[in-house]
C-alpha cells in the first residue's frame, strides 16, 4: 500500500474525473494486469497499430518488450500490431520544484506528510479543489493513514505595517 496505495477500479475513477473530456477513452478492463495484457486486449478490440506513452526513463524498455513480443503467442496471449511504438510523456527533472518536479513518490509523500497544499500542485490544472481532497484521502486511506477531514491552508500574508497596527 505505501508503493501503490490506489487499487485499478479507484485509479480510472479519479482518471475520468480529472479528465471529462476524455472519460470515455479511459477503459475499465479488470482482466487486463499489465502493459502486456493491455496490449492482447487492444488487439482484440481489433486496433492495428499501438502507441504506448510511458515515461521517458522507460520507453526503450517498454519498446524491447512490445517488439520482441509482437507477433508471438505467450503466456500473455497474442497481439499482432502492424506497428509498435512507444513515446516519451516528456524529460522530468526530479530536482525541480514545483509542479515540472513532480512524481507518484513525491505525492505519496505528500499524502503521508498530511500536507495537501504540496499534493495539489501534482494535480492536473482544473482539478477542483473538492475532487483533490477526494484523491487526497484515498491516497492516505490506501498507505493505511487516516483521513483528513480539516484542510486549512495557511495563508502567508505581507509583513503588516505599523500604521494598520497602529489602527487595530
Amino acid at each position: 500500500s505505501k508503493k501503490n496505495p490506489l487499487d485499478y477500479q479507484t485509479k480510472v475513477k479519479f482518471m475520468r474525473k480529472m479528465f471529462p473530456k476524455h472519460a470515455r477513452s479511459i477503459v475499465l478492463e479488470k482482466s487486463v494486469k499489465n502493459f502486456l495484457e493491455a496490449a492482447v486486449h487492444m488487439y482484440k478490440k481489433g486496433y492495428k497499430n499501438l502507441v504506448m506513452v510511458a515515461g521517458s526513463d522507460r520507453v526503450k524498455e517498454f519498446q524491447t518488450l512490445l517488439t520482441k513480443y509482437n507477433g508471438i503467442e505467450s503466456r500473455h496471449g497474442l497481439f499482432d500490431f502492424n506497428s509498435v511504438k512507444v513515446v516519451s510523456a516528456g524529460e522530468r527533472d526530479p530536482d525541480a520544484e514545483g509542479v515540472t518536479g513532480m512524481s507518484a513518490s513525491k505525492m505519496r509523500a505528500a499524502a503521508s506528510d498530511n500536507d495537501f497544499p504540496k499534493f495539489l500542485m501534482g494535480l492536473p490544472k482544473g482539478v477542483t479543489d473538492n475532487l483533490g481532497k477526494d484523491l487526497f484521502n484515498s491516497v492516505r486511506k490506501g498507505m493505511n493513514l487516516k483521513e483528513n477531514r480539516s484542510f486549512a491552508q495557511h495563508v502567508m500574508l505581507n509583513p503588516v505595517s505599523e500604521r494598520r497596527e497602529d489602527y487595530v
